[in-house]
């Protein structure tokens, strides 16, 4: 009896909760309005899952060090050339793909101050971390040399070029300047300082980036395209003394014999060597690495083995996977530099080729067999 009682019971309540619902539902029908709308959905991505690791990623801890354990330390100063194959992923993209952005579009970002960047990485001016740069100070270092382009007179009907009744040449009614800006794909190298040291506590020799410069590869440069713009339209006129050439002329003709045997030309001056050499490159500024780690430690880099697992920059200076030479040893000298006292560019390559060498017998010679 007391079991049927309680089947009862539970198909008593059951029913009362299905009348109850479908009340709620007619009453909402009723009103004309659903239930509360779902979320927002996510923003659109470029994969079917969300990248959650690097954008929570944090730099790797480092070793903390004691003045009193260091028992040998030196500053070098070493060069990553991005025309290396090797530095390729320090250069690529050069327009950013999603979240994957070169290395020096990382820069351009974080130094510039805006409502996004409110708090952004300081730059220094030189590698010793005294000098901040401002924020217009580092943009006036951006700058290229400017460069200059005639305007030429045109028909307003027609849009084409009046030319000279006399000469025939184009009629130029003036000039304007064009103020060329670096782009984050104009950095061709950087220039990394770096602090090699013996630590007695670990017993080893290890090195720390000190800090990154970022070089410009600056220069005038007009694009193809602009020259064919701005070039006035016009064919060559044809030669007034132009005339009959037979089909059977003399092979060993003066003028045949000249155009066999051209005099050589005579070298070029100093000035056509300069406006060739015109590119130069100028560092930008110093970023101090420590301050500028957790940066680098939120941005891919592109892995051709595993696009899965991406590194980040930070792990491209810690694990050294880029190439470079050194350019400079900590010296009494002022710190002189290899080609201030090398002229050679073959024996500038030996010299620092030597300082790596003298690095690596340091650190054997520091254990006996």
């Amino acid at each position: 009896m007391k079991h049927l009682r309680l089947v009862i019971t539970i198909i008593i309540v059951s029913c009362m909760a299905t009348i109850h619902a479908q009340t709620i539902d007619s009453e909402n029908k009723q009103k004309g309005g659903a239930f509360d709308a779902p979320g927002r959905a996510r923003n659109p991505i470029d994969r079917p899952y969300e990248k959650k690791l690097l954008r929570d990623n944090t730099p790797v801890p480092l070793q903390p060090l004691d003045e009193e354990y260091i028992h040998y330390s030196s500053l070098f100063w070493r060069v990553i050339d991005l025309r290396e194959k090797m530095n390729l992923p320090l250069y690529f993209p050069t327009e950013p793909k999603g979240n994957w952005k070169s290395f020096a579009k990382i820069i351009w970002d974080v130094v510039d101050s805006n409502e996004n960047n409110p708090m952004p990485v300081r730059i220094y001016t030189t590698e010793y971390f005294d000098i901040p740069l401002s924020n217009e100070e580092f943009r006036s270092k951006l700058s290229i040399e400017p460069i200059t382009i005639l305007l030429w007179l045109t028909d307003p009907e027609t849009g084409e070029q009046v030319f000279d009744d006399f000469t025939g040449e184009p009629i130029a009614i003036g000039d304007t300047t064009i103020m060329q800006f670096a782009d984050p794909k104009d950095v061709m190298q950087y220039d990394i300082k770096e602090l090699y040291y013996v630590d007695n506590q670990r017993s080893m020799l290890d090195v720390r980036i000190m800090g990154i410069c970022p070089v410009l590869q600056k220069g005038a440069v007009l694009f193809e395209d602009d020259e064919e713009d701005n070039a006035p339209a016009m064919d060559a006129p044809p030669a007034e003394d132009e005339g009959f050439t037979d089909e059977y002329t003399d092979e060993y003709a003066e003028d045949t014999m000249e155009e066999e045997y051209p005099e050589e030309e005579a070298p070029a001056e100093e000035e056509d060597l300069a406006e060739l050499g015109s590119k130069k490159l100028a560092p930008i500024g110093w970023f101090y690495y420590p301050e500028f780690r957790p940066v680098m430690a939120v941005n891919e880099v592109f892995n051709p083995h595993n696009n899965a697992n991406r590194r980040t920059y930070d792990d491209i200076f810690i694990q050294r996977r880029f190439s470079s030479f050194i350019r400079a040893e900590e010296n009494v000298h002022d710190n002189r530099e290899i080609f201030n006292y090398i002229l050679n560019g073959l024996d500038q390559i030996l010299e620092a080729e030597k300082i790596k060498n003298k690095i690596f017998t340091f650190e054997h010679d520091m254990w006996e067999y």
